[in-house]
């Protein structure tokens, strides 16, 4: 994802989005370590950010009404789908991230338009315009 769109996810869900070291609660001599999120970012195209800022806004007003905070540990495409891993979810987040993952298989990764699974060298997930300029 591109930095720009990256720096606006995690502006605007900071609590989703945080980069804070993980250290061992019950040895707190163990220094802490960066998590995969803050080592990576967002590795996926641009044209999932909807579909990740819907999710997010998502997450974010379910634990306004009481669920848990979700914390992202990493946001990428695997197999052609988005990959939200994360801590604290509870089953009607993990269904929506659920969601997310199928809904990524029907959207073009590059531009967000209607896509599908493309097997290739890799699976991947594109619009008729994006699977052409894969294989040229």
């Amino acid at each position: 994802m591109s930095p720009e769109l990256e720096a606006k996810l995690r502006a605007d869900y900071p609590l989703i989005f945080t980069a804070q070291p993980i250290g061992d609660p019950d040895d707190p001599e163990v220094p802490a370590v960066p998590t995969l999120f803050a080592t990576w970012g967002v590795e996926c195209g641009d044209g999932w950010y909807d579909l990740i800022d819907a999710l997010c806004l998502n997450l974010q007003y379910a634990t306004k009404i009481g669920a848990p905070q979700v914390v992202a540990r990493q946001v990428k495409e695997k197999f052609g789908g988005l990959r939200f891993y994360s801590d604290g979810p509870n089953d009607y987040q993990a269904g929506m991230i659920q969601v997310a993952a199928l809904m990524s298989t029907r959207l073009c990764e590059v531009c967000g338009k209607r896509g599908r699974l493309v097997p290739n060298d890799w699976i991947k997930t594109r619009c008729p315009e994006h699977e052409k300029a894969d294989n040229e």
